[in-house]
Order: C-alpha cells, then sequence, then structure tokens
C-alpha cells in the first residue's frame, strides 16, 4: 500500500524534486553558501576517516544511538563540517534513510537540529589552496580525502579535525581570547596542599567526574541528593566524608517542577525541612549550549559554587558523541573554564544498550572514549535489584587519574509518596569477587572466603580466565595465604585460604593489596568498631539516612 511507503516516497521527492539550480548549488537562506554541491558532500563523506558511521546513518542505520533524535543529530554534525548552509543540510537529510515525519512536518525541529549541530562546529571543511571540487564521470573526486585539512599557518598537513583541540580557552566567554600560555619553573611554584574532594575519593573538586549507567538506574536522583547533601551541611553521604558549600544544578533534560518535586522528596528522606539554601538550580531547556553554559559559569561566580551538576552530557554536547571532535570541544569549551574556577562537575551520562555476550560492568558511556579519557573520576551505576517500591544500585568506580578506585559499594533507594530515602548497602565477598574493577588477587581471595575451591571453580565464581586463576593462586602461596587441602581432581589441586577468612580480604590504605604480613591478626580482631556518628554526637538512624552506621 501507498501508506506502507510513504518515507520511502518522502526520500525520493526530496531526491528528485529538491530545489537546486542547473548547476548542482542551491539557494541559501542563512548567509553561507556552500562551494560544494550535495553529490560532492556525499562522496566526501562518504570517503573520510569516520565514513562508515556515515554509511550506516545515510542508510537509515541508527543502531547504537539512544533515539532516533539523537541519529539526525549525528549525521547533521557529521554534514555539517562539509556544508553550513541550512537548505543544503535539509535537502540532503531528506536523501538519507533516516529521513521521517518528525523532520518533514516540524519545522522548529529541523532549525533546532540544524542550529545545533552549526553552534557546535570547531573546524569546516576546506578544500586545498581553495581548489573546487567536481565530482568526475567515473564518481571520483579531484580534490584530496577530507581526511586531514590543512593547518596553513605552519604550512603542513595536520591531523583531522577529530583529534583537534580549539585554540580558545572557552568559546563561551570572551574574556581569555588571544592569551599566551607561560612557562613557569616548577621550583618556583608553591607545594599544594591536599587533592581536596567533593565526596571522598570519588567527586574531585576542581575537575570533572563522569556518572553513567543505563536508563531507569536513578542516576539523576543520586546526584541530586549528593547536591543536597553538598550544599546542606552534611558531613558525610553514604559513608563518604562530604566537603561543603553550593551546588548547581544545570538541567537539560526535566523542568524546574519535576526537578523540585525531587528534591523535596530527597530533602524529607534525609529529614530536612526543606532545601539547602545553597542548594541552586538552572533549567537550559529553551536555551543553546553558549547561552546555558555562560549563564551557570557566571552563577558559580557569584555564588562560589563548589559542584556542578550536569544533566546530562547527551543533550548538553549538541553534537555527535561519537565524534572525538565534538567530545574534545566540549570538555576543552565547555568545562574547562569550569576547572579553572575551582569548580567541581558531575556530568550525568548514558550507556548503550547492552548487547548480547556483553558485560555490564565492561559498558563506558555511549561514544567516543573521550569522555571517559577526559574525565578524572567515572563512576559506572548498576540496578541489581528492583522491589516493590525499592531501587537496589551498585555502584563502582571505574577510573580515577589521581589515586586508587574505591572499592564498589551498593545503595538502596525507598521510594515512598511523598519521600524518597537513601541507604548504603555494604557488599558481600561474593558480591565483591565478581567486580573486575578489583585486582586479581583480591577477588580470589574473596571467592575462596566461601570455601575450598578448584581453579576452575573460582574462575566461574569470579569471572576471570582459568589460567589468570592459577597465575594468581601461585602467588598467593608464596605469601601464605592459600593452601592446599590434599584433594585432587584431574591432577588439579583443591585450594582453601590459609588465614581466617575474616581476614583474607583486608586491603591496605591505599586500596591495592593486603597488609597481613605486617600485623598481628589477634590485634586486628581486638580492634572496636567505629560508629560514625551525626552532627548532635549521637548515632544516626539506621533506615534512610545518608551517614553510615
Amino acid at each position: 500500500m501507498i501508506r506502507d511507503r510513504e518515507e520511502e516516497l518522502l526520500r525520493f521527492h526530496a531526491r528528485y524534486f529538491s530545489e537546486e539550480s542547473e548547476n548542482g548549488h542551491h539557494n541559501h537562506s542563512n548567509g553561507h553558501h556552500s562551494e560544494l554541491t550535495d553529490e560532492e558532500v556525499i562522496k566526501l563523506a562518504g570517503r573520510a576517516r569516520n565514513s562508515t558511521k556515515f554509511e550506516a546513518l545515510w542508510r537509515g542505520d541508527a543502531n547504537g544511538y539512544t533515539s532516533d533524535s539523537e541519529a539526525d543529530q549525528a549525521l547533521i554534525s557529521l554534514l555539517a563540517f562539509y556544508t553550513q548552509d541550512e537548505e543544503q543540510l535539509d535537502r540532503l537529510y531528506r536523501r538519507s534513510g533516516l529521513c521521517r515525519h518528525k523532520w518533514t512536518e516540524r519545522a522548529d525541529y529541523r532549525r533546532r537540529t540544524i542550529e545545533t549541530a552549526l553552534s557546535n562546529l570547531s573546524e569546516t571543511y576546506t578544500p586545498d589552496d581553495g581548489a573546487r571540487m567536481v565530482v568526475g564521470s567515473d564518481g571520483n573526486l579531484s580534490s584530496p580525502s577530507p581526511s586531514s585539512y590543512i593547518d596553513r599557518d605552519a604550512g603542513t598537513e595536520a591531523e583531522e579535525q577529530e583529534s583537534s583541540v580549539p585554540v580558545s580557552p572557552s568559546p563561551y566567554k570572551d574574556e581569555g581570547r588571544g592569551r599566551k600560555p607561560k612557562v613557569v619553573k616548577f621550583s618556583k611554584m608553591k607545594v599544594p596542599g591536599p587533592r581536596r574532594y567533593l565526596l571522598k575519593d570519588l567527586v574531585l573538586a576542581s575537575y570533572v567526574t563522569l556518572l553513567h549507567g543505563d536508563g531507569g538506574v536513578a542516576k539523576s536522583l543520586l546526584a541530586l541528593a549528593l547536591s543536597v547533601a553538598i550544599s546542606g551541611g552534611c558531613e558525610r553521604w553514604l559513608g563518604r566524608e562530604v566537603e561543603n558549600g553550593p551546588a548547581l544544578y544545570l538541567d537539560f533534560e526535566l523542568d524546574a517542577e519535576e526537578q523540585a518535586r525531587r528534591v523535596h522528596q530527597l530533602c524529607r528522606g534525609a529529614e530536612l525541612a526543606e532545601p539547602p539554601d545553597d542548594l541552586l538550580y538552572m533549567s537550559a531547556l529553551g536555551y543553546t549550549a553558549r547561552e546555558a553554559f555562560t549563564a551557570a559559569l557566571e552563577a558559580c561566580e557569584e555564588h562560589d559554587v563548589k559542584l556542578l551538576v550536569l544533566d546530562s552530557l547527551g543533550p548538553a554536547l549538541q553534537g555527535d558523541a561519537e565524534a572525538s571532535r565534538d567530545v574534545i570541544s566540549f570538555f576543552s569549551q565547555a568545562m574547562e573554564p569550569f576547572r579553572a574556577r575551582g569548580v567541581g562537575v558531575l556530568i550525568i551520562d548514558h550507556q548503550s544498550k547492552l548487547q548480547a555476550g556483553q558485560s555490564y560492568q565492561s559498558k563506558g558511556a555511549f561514544g567516543s572514549v573521550y569522555k571517559n579519557n577526559l574525565a578524572r573520576s567515572v563512576i559506572q551505576v548498576e540496578a541489581t535489584e528492583r522491589g516493590e517500591g525499592t531501587l537496589t544500585l551498585r555502584l563502582r568506580h571505574k577510573k580515577h587519574n589521581f589515586g586508587p578506585l574505591a572499592e564498589p559499594f551498593g545503595a538502596t533507594l525507598t521510594f515512598a509518596e511523598d519521600e524518597v530515602t537513601l541507604e548504603l548497602v555494604e557488599l558481600g565477598a561474593a558480591e565483591l569477587a565478581e567486580e573486575a574493577t578489583l585486582n586479581a588477587a583480591d577477588r580470589v581471595k574473596l571467592a575462596l572466603e566461601q570455601g575450598p575451591a578448584y581453579p576452575w571453580e573460582v574462575a566461574e565464581f569470579t569471572g576471570l580466565a582459568v589460567k589468570t586463576v592459577k597465575n594468581t593462586l601461585s602467588g598467593l602461596r608464596k605469601q601464605g595465604l592459600v593452601e592446599p587441602t590434599g584433594e585432587t581432581k584431574n591432577r588439579t589441586e583443591q585450594v582453601r585460604l590459609s588465614v581466617p577468612a575474616s581476614l583474607a580480604y583486608k586491603r591496605d590504605g591505599d586500596g591495592d593489596g593486603t597488609t597481613l604480613d605486617n600485623e598481628d591478626p589477634q590485634e586486628i580482631l581486638l580492634e572496636e568498631p567505629v560508629i560514625e556518628r551525626g552532627p548532635s554526637g549521637t548515632p544516626p538512624l539506621s533506615s534512610g539516612k545518608w551517614e553510615e552506621v
């Protein structure tokens, strides 16, 4: 039926009845005149270094993107490198396999998508020496491949725009343009004090921390709860020390009404009468990224903000999340001004959907690896149990540039009609043994806490390779931590811990090994447990409060 082929007919009409002049150029609506015809743009994009991604999007393949709109934005951003003519971008999109009713019927969506792509350009394509691009009868181009561009100042060929970093420190503020870096002597520099954390070991002050996970794992609620703790004077949050100060929640996702509802629920769950005065909110909906970040930076300066929560990176990036040039530009242009002013940034981001055979722990933030590379601390959130009115999460520290990884831990959110409570959950040995962020020795010891086992049983329990388990066991036997039980199977010895299970897994102060060699087990057993106490000196309640018992 005609209805079934409606999308195909739309693309057919756009291809053969578009308004294009005889020489192949089109009338431009935004003052930009493209030197390239439609066919030249398509050929160039199809021969670029990122041609695989372009060709998939051109065919209409949106696999790997969290939504069709995100795929639309990615394609327009790729095409915008070659042409900044809005009408040409519109016409090219209509020829692609992605074309759908939302694009053809909603002018506001078309305009917003194109404007976003154009506003995030850090480089544009320029033919070598200004040479005119021509498509020969064989379909080949006479100009150089767009996999590189010419650095005319240096007179040498530079890397493609994907690996370039804009010169300006911040396009969101006029100040700083034209500054020249200075050379200083380390010997003349002041010795810095201890490194500061807004949340001990996890969220750094003055640097970017990335919080990512699947949809529906309460990433925004966690970030909002942390903002309440930091701005509300709490000493601890989920068992960790907190540095207090004003916090700003910059929202690209929801609106003020919904976020206010969440904040009041979290505050009631934490036994706060109302949200802290130092907890600030700014909605970016309806504004460009430039406008939002300019206003946020001014607010941070005015209120001496310590933490900026960015919710979330996808819409804030307003570019192609898989393009390294867009991600690098975002971090260097949008995030660097906050870091330079001592503001810690917590970015909320998404993961791509879990595919068959993939491990959740192995997943990173969706898109370019530079998201992970340019963040100084990375935390993954995973939902481990969903109950009636409850959600249990596991938080794992996957990267830390300045210290060891924090041990994975859990948290349970309990949802009531007018409050949300948050409670720390300590992970048991069996759960920790599955955590890939721990080293192999720790995971093997944790597995053996469950009882004697053969190497292949330890491998199955931990997810480690059998060869890795055998090598690890050899090292632990040399340390006197593991011994054979005398049982054998298939010419392989069964092993057990040679120290009490309660002592087998004990990490040192850096969290990267055991310290049994220099400690007396009896002395350890006699240590009294430490109970963290609230501001009044009394032990905190055990249900739903943010201090650790």
